[in-house]
């Protein structure tokens, strides 16, 4: 598997992508990385254990979209922090939930909702440089996997930054395929790529493993002979 996953990483030559092109994916309405439904895996390893949280718990959302388990989190009353580099996601999750917000200006756009306590930065993830409240939990969903490979070490390097040692619990959604046929994004991450980039840091354990590939198949029209999520909880030592 690890072979088979290295040589189809090789074929992943697509043009590297930027801040225009996930622009442009949104305004095309090409997202198809995007679900109506909330993740299960974030409703049995994150909300179920904060639901019954007294204090507030602060999760952090990396390139959110406009994903529907930032408002299950808002509805279990905890606090909701997105960073995401397209406008229209960031509009689209304050509109479709019924969200009113304000925008303030500081170094970037931040969106604060009035009646719920959730703070999206319109920011690129790689660069975001300010300093945050103690993030509790990262839900990463669709986030790694869509960063291109040559930024996958400052992805990581700004996720680190953001997390307290020992405390903050970062859910990392890894999607695994072996199909020199498809590029990325998603591009896949293997247990070895996550290994490769949090093991010398972080404690890593694998939660779970779902094949994923009709529900790949009927959300992207695309083809793959099998793909599989698999779930790390990741702890900084």
């Amino acid at each position: 598997m690890t072979e088979l996953n290295d040589q189809a990483q090789q074929q992943q030559t697509p043009e590297k992508k930027d801040l225009t092109y996930w622009n442009s994916q949104w305004c095309n309405n090409k997202i198809g990385f995007h679900r109506l439904t909330v993740n299960p895996d974030f409703e049995k390893y994150v909300l179920s254990k904060i639901i019954s949280v007294e204090q507030q718990q602060s999760i952090l959302f990396p390139l959110s979209g406009k994903t529907v388990d930032m408002k299950a989190a808002l509805d279990s009353k905890h606090q909701v922090i997105g960073i995401e580099c397209a406008q229209l996601g960031i509009e689209s999750f304050f509109q479709e939930n019924n969200i009113k917000y304000n925008i303030e200006n500081n170094e970037c756009q931040v969106y604060k909702g009035i009646d719920y306590p959730v703070t999206i930065f319109h920011d690129n993830f790689l660069t975001f440089n300010q300093t945050l409240p103690t993030i509790d939990w990262i839900w990463d969903r669709a986030a790694l996997v869509a960063v291109n490979l040559s930024d996958r070490e400052q992805y990581r390097d700004n996720l680190l930054r953001l997390m307290t040692p020992g405390h903050t619990r970062l859910y990392l959604v890894a999607v695994c395929y072996d199909d020199p046929e498809l590029t990325g994004p998603p591009h896949s991450v293997s247990d070895e790529d996550v290994i490769s980039l949090f093991g010398s840091t972080c404690s890593i354990e694998l939660i779970s493993v779902n094949d994923t590939t009709a529900d790949f198949i009927a959300n992207s029209h695309r083809n793959v002979r099998l793909m599989e999520e698999h779930l790390h909880l990741i702890i900084r030592k």
